[in-house]
């Protein structure tokens, strides 16, 4: 039969292609649902995680390094996306620590991007793996270990989409001290961060237990406070920082924590004596207390997590090296943390 109505023709064109062209079992939809298919398509195609390498630029200390880059599933691929970057820490690498902690089945769920970076390569006299968050040339913004983290970060931002207002950093053990380190360095690009199992800004050796100091000491705080007012200068901010330890940690004393709290305290002007609230839990086989300390704005800016029960690891994860699963899961309080403290400019 002709059809006199050009618009009739058209409809009619439409209403074959639909029953024609589109397999019905998988574009039931129409048009729509073919677009959501190949929304679907264009998402499994990316890869849950790259493998990437740092090379060395021309500024002191610098050098080599691999990172793994978890892209979280259902990611759609120019939509901006938090980065959370995860330090390992001493006899570790960046996989154990992807796997203990379990950011990636986080990010997955949440949407965002997590950056595990591996120390590669060090000289000094360390541990195996550890972060030289004790040696001075390690710990200042444009040299060694601190700069190449950031220059990773910028790296990053180059290839995915990443939202400059959301990128947070953390770290176990000696990456806790480096994570620390970047947030003092980066004061001014760091949204927020957290120390599981770490010690303060510019510390020295003799704050852990190892096989040759039983007897862990830290620096004074107005010390601490001077070495971080230093290295921020003019981008001096109250970065928001979440510290987590446990009492029965035998590496790094409890002692390091509150200096870290009463230290971040001194520099921003925050009364750390007085938490504005407190609340307490029990998770597996460990007890713990989460208190929040506020500036003058009644914003929280420091809360500790402290645990009684594990020993040094990282809690609530996964089972791997230098993990406690039986404890409370410190990365879902961390990424809570993160998500309420974006970075104001």
């Amino acid at each position: 039969m002709k059809l006199a109505n050009p618009l009739a023709k058209v409809g009619a064109l439409l209403r074959w292609a639909r029953l024609k062209l589109l397999p019905k079992p998988r574009f039931r939809g129409g048009i729509r649902a073919a677009l959501v298919a190949w929304r679907d398509r264009r998402r499994e195609s990316l890869p849950d995680d790259e493998t990437h390498t740092f090379s060395a630029r021309s500024y002191p200390g610098s050098r080599t390094r691999l990172y793994l880059v978890h892209v979280p599933r259902g990611t759609i691929v120019r939509r901006s996306r938090p980065l959370v970057v995860v330090l390992h820490g001493c006899q570790q690498d960046n996989r154990d620590i992807e796997q203990i902690s379990g950011f990636n089945q986080l990010a997955d769920r949440h949407g965002f991007l997590v950056a595990y970076p591996f120390i590669t390569s060090y000289h000094g006299m360390r541990n195996r793996n550890c972060w030289g968050w004790w040696f001075d040339r390690e710990i200042h913004a444009g040299s060694g270990e601190v700069e190449d983290l950031w220059q990773i970060v910028e790296e990053i931002k180059s290839r995915y989409a990443v939202d400059h207002r959301r990128i947070h950093v953390t770290g176990l053990s000696s990456g806790a001290g480096m994570a620390v380190a970047m947030m003092v360095a980066h004061a001014d690009k760091i949204a927020s961060g957290a120390a599981v199992a770490g010690v303060p800004y510019a510390e020295k050796a003799v704050a852990v237990r190892h096989a040759f100091n039983r007897l862990p000491r830290n620096r004074p705080v107005a010390s601490i406070v001077s070495a971080m007012q230093a290295e921020m200068g003019e981008a001096e901010r109250p970065i928001p920082i979440q510290i987590v330890h446990s009492e029965n940690d035998d590496k790094v004393d409890i002692q390091s924590a509150r200096v870290l709290r009463d230290s971040w305290g001194h520099c921003f002007d925050i009364d750390t004596r007085h938490s504005y609230r407190v609340t307490n839990g029990q998770a597996g086989s460990a007890s713990w207390e989460h208190s929040r300390y506020r500036n003058g704005a009644g914003k929280s800016v420091i809360e500790t997590l402290f645990l009684k029960g594990p020993g040094h690891g990282w809690y609530g994860g996964n089972p791997g090296n230098h993990s406690f699963p039986d404890a409370p899961d410190v990365k879902r309080s961390i990424w809570k943390f993160f998500v309420s403290h974006p970075l104001h400019k």
